[in-house]
């Protein structure tokens, strides 16, 4: 495909630095502010797990002196510099695994964009629609260049697309918010291009630093607007240089995601209404209406087969693991051990109480993961 003369990073910002918000189809505001109230509860309820606490505390202990901490971690009342913000409050919104995802895309989006702009809200001021208009160009931005991509196939080779795309997305949502003009999105958008990337590994072992990856992709977003204003300038063709971000993770990108924008993809984006791997839902879902149909117990259980895409059976069979959210919220064996034996999958589940329980550890060793 011919790339026109006008760089793609240059058409996209066009794009989304003229939107404006009575542009916006009322359907897609209205899953917006969805998404927003989700968001945030996925980050007060974050704020209080394990790797929230530590995302907090790290901010606390890294942002230095007291004059550089203006910036408000979300649900406290404590003040860190407005980096250490960001990426602590990405920390917690997306640490429970219940922020939003584009299956299409492989990306979570909700959980960098909304913690993003909640900090930019409190350092710059804005209005209402200001912000919606730059959270819709921020989830259209990190799915669009997912899709440009077909990021899901990153799985395989061990990257994850969330942190590969999401400083993309934070930059774009906050040059919008910051009301730039194209040229200068195109910088933003340059500098996040050198900053994409991170690896999905450590999920058997329950890291919890796997969680700093993905809030240091929100992060890089806004360190990239940061950049772009102290007048470091990225490259302008950051998606088609043959050396550049599309070519060197797709053989064959899907240039249009990129260049063509008759739709807007936000409504696709999926809330999650279990605390678990997306990837384990449709089998947690099953489970659960087999339980209400039956008088099944969990003593009767002789065993379960969770059938999945050979992809997500890969990353999901985890029958040996380490006793911690972290670990066991991507372990199908556990996943569904536990739906089993409360009847219900919440929060609780990962709790010490069912962590260290011989009776969903009995039940992990009936569940079988294929694909």
């Amino acid at each position: 495909m011919r790339i026109p003369d006008e760089t793609l990073s240059e058409k996209f910002a066009g794009h989304y630095a003229a939107l404006q918000f009575n542009q916006i189809p009322s359907a897609v505001i209205d899953a917006a502010k969805l998404h927003l109230l989700d968001s945030v509860g996925c980050l007060l309820a974050g704020s209080r797990l394990e790797a929230g606490k530590l995302a907090y505390d790290l901010a606390v202990a890294t942002s230095g002196a007291v004059a550089n901490s203006t910036s408000t971690l979300f649900g406290t009342v404590r003040q860190v510099s407005f980096l250490d913000a960001v990426q602590a409050m990405s920390v917690a919104a997306h640490c429970g695994e219940m922020d939003d995802i584009h299956s299409g895309a492989g990306t979570c989006v909700g959980a960098m964009v909304v913690p993003a702009l909640i900090a930019m809200a409190e350092k710059y001021g804005g209005t209402g629609r200001r912000f919606l208009e730059a959270a819709v160009t921020g989830y259209e931005t990190i799915i669009r260049v997912g899709l440009s991509i077909d990021a899901p196939k990153l799985f395989a080779h061990g990257w994850w697309p969330s942190t590969i795309c999401g400083a993309f997305g934070v930059a774009a949502a906050g040059a919008k918010f910051l009301n730039w003009t194209a040229d200068k999105t195109v910088n933003a958008l340059g500098i996040a291009a050198l900053h994409s990337g991170g690896m999905i590994t450590g999920g058997n072992e329950g890291a919890t630093a796997r969680h700093l990856a993905f809030a240091h992709a929100a992060q890089n977003g806004i360190h990239s607007l940061l950049a772009a204003q102290q007048e470091f300038t990225g490259p302008k063709r950051a998606f088609e240089d043959p050396r550049g971000f599309c070519l060197t993770l797709c053989a064959e990108p899907k240039w249009e995601y990129l260049q063509s924008f008759d739709s807007f993809h936000l409504p696709e984006v999926a809330f999650k209404p279990y605390p678990c791997a997306r990837q384990l839902h449709a089998g947690v879902e099953a489970l659960l209406k087999i339980l209400r149909r039956t008088s099944l117990t969990p003593a009767a259980i002789e065993e379960i087969e969770l059938f999945l895409p050979a992809q997500n059976a890969a990353m999901m069979n985890r029958p040996s693991i380490t006793a911690s959210h972290a670990a066991t919220v991507g372990s199908g064996q556990y996943v569904m051990a536990v739906t089993a034996q409360r009847g219900k999958i919440d929060l609780v589940s990962f709790d010490e109480e069912y962590l260290a329980s011989e009776k969903v550890r009995t039940l992990m060793t009936k569940v079988k993961v294929s694909a």
